[in-house]
């Protein structure tokens, strides 16, 4: 019993790494959840190279969060 259980815990372990990871934005006119962290990808990608290398910290987040929301990101709540 004892190592069903712990059998147990560790699959369920190695499954929590596979699970995608949640992002902080949603996009209101992607209906479809893979399509939707496709355009993240993608979109997250143009807005770290639209920042450049210039930007650090406070500075490069805020203006990532601008960037994704021009793309018509929005934050989730």
């Amino acid at each position: 019993m004892r190592a069903k259980a712990l059998s147990a815990c560790l699959f369920l372990l190695l499954l929590s790494g596979c699970l995608p990871k949640n992002k902080d934005w949603t996009h209101p006119q992607v209906a479809n959840p893979r399509k939707e962290d496709q355009l993240f990808q993608e979109d997250s990608a143009f807005c770290e190279g639209k920042a450049g290398p210039e930007l650090q910290g406070q500075e490069r987040q805020k203006a990532l969060d601008a960037c994704l929301a021009r793309l018509g990101w929005q934050r989730k709540e």
